[in-house]
């Protein structure tokens, strides 16, 4: 890695100086793949039955929020726009899996979901951390995303 970093080096003083630019070895493999494999993951995502145990499996890269909502919920439909900007302005750094609890209560019940919005951070297949249920305003819940 040292290597790499001062032929890059060497590179962006060339290019500075006008003159030619040194060839530069490639970057170890491992960082591409793992790159590769969070590009293939969605930043949004609709879970169900059939596509959960993929969503699991995405934890294992990067954390997941579960949102357990409904389209009848008021406040589900107030925090979905923070939701989505915060997901945006986080360039992906975690899944938002949107849970219908009307479509899914399969999932809701596994979780112990007994009020709506409930968000779950998931990382590792598993929850960690806190639950943030309810929805009080855009500082809590982005103080909330912060702590994934």
């Amino acid at each position: 890695m040292r290597q790499y970093r001062l032929a890059l080096a060497a590179l962006a003083a060339a290019m500075l100086l006008g003159g030619a630019a040194p060839a530069l070895a490639a970057p170890p493999a491992a960082p591409r793949a793992a790159a590769t494999a969070t590009a293939d993951i969605p930043n949004v995502v609709d879970v169900t039955a059939a596509n959960y145990q993929q969503v699991m499996q995405w934890s294992h890269t990067k954390p997941v929020v579960l949102d357990f909502t409904a389209s009848w919920c008021y406040w589900c439909k107030k925090q979905d726009p923070y939701l989505r900007q915060y997901n945006t302005a986080d360039n992906g750094a975690w899944v938002l899996a949107k849970v219908d609890v009307d479509r899914n209560p399969d999932l809701a019940r596994r979780y112990g979901v007994r009020g709506i919005p409930a968000l779950l951070n998931i990382q590792n297949g598993t929850e960690a951390g806190s639950r943030h249920v309810g929805f009080d305003g855009p500082a809590s819940l982005r103080t909330w995303l912060n702590n994934l």
